[in-house]
């Protein structure tokens, strides 16, 4: 396929789509945001057939920038969620197996398949495999990328440790390490996570929380639009929505919005001692987007990506805050 140029792109826009555009800023603007991850990818919400209301290009690019502002926003906070996470796992790993070696950990930690169904007992045995494949993977990769760490153990003819091992692999490698562990011990997790365990019985919520912003974290990292979080993956487990209702004093916590993130986030913030300070500015920042993308675009756009409950959602989050 023939790519036009900035000119033909902004009279296909004028002739096919019936997109006000045409001055030298719009002419910018396109080039900069580009046509394809640009105007295609925030024309809609969600899927394709969900059209927005568009007649100016200028309310594309304050679509682009709405969703700019709230990956600039987000992506620290879920950096220091992945950190501290990984912090409290790998301090429970030691101290409950007394060793920092991975294998030692996989043979005696990374037991949950023994206690499984017949008929899932496979499936979480080929999980926990799965686990270790990745892990051998990024050490393999880390090392050919001369990874420091990774470079200096095995110069040495000398295994990663497991606090080497939680800084190179991914979200979502993590998530997976946690699902495989013993019961015991992912109870442990959620005790050090603070979360309610009453909620929690079989110790699954930690995981389905990294798995939730691993989602996320990889869209901000792959610059993927994430306003109208088309990136959720999977189902989202309605006992950790209930638990989250329950926690902040609202309803309808279903991660089909963004608010949604924002919740879950500060949340987790605040279980980590994260300072209230930190949290309400996180919080302000939030609501500084929303209400410079109000003043930006026609009530009729911003009634289609914004939905009527984040008042609430957001009074109710800042109670839970200060409580």
């Amino acid at each position: 396929m023939r790519v036009k140029t900035t000119n033909a792109l902004m009279k296909y826009l004028r002739d096919n789509h019936h997109i006000n555009i045409g001055n030298s800023k719009d002419k910018r603007n396109l080039r900069n945001i580009g046509y394809y991850h640009g105007y295609k990818g925030y024309r809609y919400i969600k899927h394709p057939q969900n059209r927005i209301n568009i007649k100016n290009f200028s309310e594309i690019v304050s679509i682009v920038n709405f969703d700019s502002r709230l990956k600039s926003l987000l992506y620290p906070q879920i950096m220091q969620i992945e950190t501290i996470s990984k912090n409290i796992v790998l301090q429970l790993l030691v101290e409950e197996y007394k060793t920092d070696e991975f294998n030692e950990i996989y043979e005696n930690g990374m037991t949950d398949y023994r206690a499984s169904s017949p008929k899932d007992y496979k499936s979480n045995l080929k999980h926990r495999l799965g686990v270790q494949n990745s892990i051998y993977s990024s050490l393999s990769r880390s090392y050919s990328n001369n990874n420091k760490i990774v470079s200096h153990f095995y110069s040495k003819d000398r295994h990663v440790p497991i606090w080497g091992i939680f800084e190179i692999i991914t979200l979502g490698t993590f998530a997976d390490l946690i699902r495989s562990l013993e019961l015991k011990v992912r109870k442990k997790i959620d005790k050090e996570m603070n979360l309610n365990i009453a909620y929690d019985t079989n110790g699954r919520f930690p995981e389905k929380i990294m798995y939730l912003i691993k989602a996320l974290r990889n869209s901000i990292a792959h610059n993927d639009v994430i306003f109208d979080v088309r990136f959720k993956d999977g189902n989202i487990d309605s006992t950790l929505c209930k638990y989250l209702e329950q926690e902040i004093g609202c309803n309808n916590i279903d991660f089909s919005t963004i608010t949604d993130y924002i919740l879950i986030i500060s949340l987790l913030l605040k279980k980590y001692g994260i300072t209230k300070t930190e949290i309400n500015r996180f919080i302000n920042e939030f609501e500084n987007i929303i209400e410079d993308f109000r003043n930006e675009i026609p009530i009729t756009i911003y009634s289609q990506v914004i939905h009527t409950d984040i008042k609430t959602k957001l009074s109710s989050l800042r109670k839970f805050i200060k409580s």
